[in-house]
C-alpha cells in the first residue's frame, strides 16, 4: 500500500515560477522607475535606429548592385506611367474629335453633292422650260402674225 514517489517536472516548475515571479516583477518595477533605466532604454533605442539606417543602407546597395530597383526608382517610374497615361488619353481625345470632325466633313461634302446634283436637275428642268417657253413664243407670235395678216384682209368695216 506504498504508493510511488514520482517526480512531476511541471509541478516543481510551477511552483518555482509562482515563488519568483512575484519577486522579479517587483524588482523590474523598481529598476524601470528609476532614471538609469531610462537612459540605457534611450541608449539601446539610438543604438537600434542606427542598425535600422544600417540594415535599410546595405539593402539598397545590395539591391543597387543586383541591378534591382529601389523604392525611389518604382515610384518615378509610376509617375511617369501616370503622365504617359494622361497623355494616351489627351491624344485619344483629340483623334476622337478629328474623327468626329472628319465625319461632319463627309456629312457637309454629301450635302454640297446632293446640292450641285440637285442644281444639276433644276439646271435641265430651266433649260426645258425656257425652250418651251421660246416654242410657245414663236407659236404666238406665228399666231399673231397670222391675226394680224388676216385683219388686214378684212376691210375695215367687217367685223
Amino acid at each position: 500500500m506504498n504508493q510511488p514517489l514520482s517526480f512531476d517536472p511541471f509541478k516543481v516548475w510551477k511552483e518555482f515560477y509562482d515563488k519568483t515571479e512575484s519577486h522579479f516583477g517587483k524588482m523590474f518595477d523598481e529598476s524601470m522607475q528609476k532614471e538609469d533605466f531610462s537612459e540605457w532604454m534611450g541608449h539601446f533605442l539610438n543604438l537600434y535606429i542606427q542598425y535600422q539606417n544600417m540594415v535599410k543602407q546595405s539593402t539598397e546597395k545590395y539591391l543597387e548592385a543586383a541591378n534591382f530597383p529601389s523604392r525611389a526608382d518604382i515610384s518615378n517610374l509610376a509617375s511617369l506611367i501616370v503622365n504617359l497615361e494622361s497623355k494616351v488619353d489627351d491624344l485619344e481625345d483629340i483623334v476622337e474629335t478629328g474623327l468626329q470632325g472628319k465625319s461632319e466633313a463627309t456629312d457637309v461634302t454629301k450635302e454640297i453633292n446632293e446640292i450641285k446634283s440637285n442644281m444639276s436637275n433644276i439646271e435641265g428642268k430651266l433649260a426645258t422650260l425656257i425652250e418651251l417657253v421660246k416654242k410657245q413664243g414663236e407659236q404666238f407670235s406665228l399666231v399673231s402674225n397670222e391675226t394680224a395678216s388676216t385683219q388686214e384682209k378684212k376691210p375695215r368695216g367687217s367685223k
